[in-house]
């Protein structure tokens, strides 16, 4: 259906900003399911051709239990209690619906189809198609419950936290003192007098010492041979000429 032709089935039907559904199945809707979806002109083309599709199959994405106060589910949990854009009677629209004045143990089954996050809710009394919203997604942890298994608990999520740092305290550097370090005497070289007439004064290093003399050579052994035969010779010499 073009949009041209939704607009006009929007701009025929009546518009209802709030209505009582007290009594379900007393004002079913009677027109056709893919007319009453071409009213939802704030839902995306492609969304309005699913949610036709899955209408016509008769292939509900869930099943839920309305009640005064909520819409349950077995398998996907609770969903928001509001029904909204519900149709009546041929053409008549109810943005705002109310069941105030159900009895409290009353439940009416109806079936979910959804596409992306869009849902309409067919109640299975009437007919009357409307629209609800999608349960919030929890966050869940898990904890050890009585019997030792695990069983998740549905927190809400925390707001963040904003941590604002502390100013930082200034930081004063003292200044350092500059150190001298004291000078060091330098020793000047000693002086040394010289005994031998002229005295005279020289400054560095002494004269050197005088060189020793040479000690006299130790005869070798060969050379006290000879002394020896020398001495023996000349006491036979003067004995020879004694005699």
């Amino acid at each position: 259906m073009s949009i041209a032709l939704a607009v006009t089935l929007a701009a025929l039907s009546t518009v209802q900003p709030s209505c009582s559904w007290d009594r379900p199945g007393v004002n079913p809707y009677t027109g056709n399911a893919n007319a009453a979806i071409d009213r939802y002109t704030d839902l995306p083309p492609s969304v309005r051709a699913e949610l036709k599709k899955r209408i016509a199959s008769k292939q509900p994405d869930d099943m839920v239990s309305i009640t005064r106060d909520a819409i349950t589910s077995d398998t996907n949990g609770a969903y928001d209690p509001a029904i909204r854009d519900m149709h009546f009677g041929a053409a008549s629209v109810c943005h705002s619906v109310t069941r105030n004045k159900w009895a409290k143990t009353r439940v009416e089954p109806a079936a979910v189809y959804c596409a992306e996050n869009h849902c309409i809710l067919v109640p299975k009394i009437c007919g009357n198609i409307s629209r609800i919203s999608r349960p919030a997604a929890p966050v869940a942890h898990n904890t050890e419950d009585d019997a030792g298994g695990r069983a998740p608990i549905l927190v809400a999520a925390a707001a963040p936290v904003v941590l604002v740092p502390a100013e930082a305290p200034a930081l004063v550097v003292a200044p350092r003192e500059m150190q001298v370090a004291p000078p060091v005497p330098v020793a000047a070289p000693p002086a040394f007098v010289n005994s031998a007439p002229p005295f005279e004064v020289q400054v560095g290093l002494p004269p050197p010492p005088p060189t020793p003399p040479a000690p006299p050579p130790v005869p070798e052994p060969d050379t006290w041979a000879m002394l020896l035969a020398g001495a023996g010779l000349l006491g036979w010499l003067a004995k020879r000429r004694a005699a």
